[in-house]
């Protein structure tokens, strides 16, 4: 007889997790530079943009997460897409798919517990739990940590409300 599993992981980034009442939306990337899976999107008056650690972003132009989507073309994957976690981003000019309202699984740089709010660090731009010192994080409002994190790194959050459009 088989060995049933007993631990279930978050999943990979930009997974989504609880998709009973999610908000995807589509937006291109206006950006120059890749949106990796999971990572926080900001909006500007020409598309979605990743965070920008040399000129950070405040919370009022965040718009969610961006989503994986299992059924896009290879090239969206990177060589890494074997790798573990597997790599993947939306690449400058494509179209990108945030959620705005739902959860999904994250990187986090903190094991955080239930309830924690999320930060991004402006050194780096990762997500953690922690709020560091004055003016060293980005606090995102409306997302809260619903699994902590797991082996893998990812934890599930979920953004309780629209924000930024």
């Amino acid at each position: 007889m088989g060995k049933v599993q007993e631990i279930f992981g978050n999943g990979r980034p930009g997974a989504v997790s609880r998709s009973v009442d999610d908000i995807i939306i589509s937006v291109r990337n206006a950006g120059e530079t890749d949106i990796p899976f999971g990572a926080p999107v900001f909006m500007t008056p020409e598309g979605a943009v990743p965070f920008d650690i040399e000129n950070p972003q405040e919370f009022f132009t965040f718009v969610g997460f961006a989503v994986r989507v299992a059924d896009k073309s290879p090239d969206t994957y990177g060589a890494g897409q074997f790798s573990d976690p597997p790599e993947g981003a939306w690449h400058a000019g494509d179209v990108v798919e945030i959620l705005t309202r739902g959860s999904m699984a994250v990187p986090l740089e903190s094991i955080g517990s239930l309830g924690s709010p999320v930060y991004i660090r402006k050194a780096d731009g990762k997500l953690t739990t922690s709020m560091g010192t004055s003016n060293s994080t980005v606090l995102l409002e409306n997302v809260r940590i619903r699994n902590p994190r797991d082996a893998s790194g990812c934890a599930e959050i979920t953004v309780n409300r629209r924000n930024a459009i």
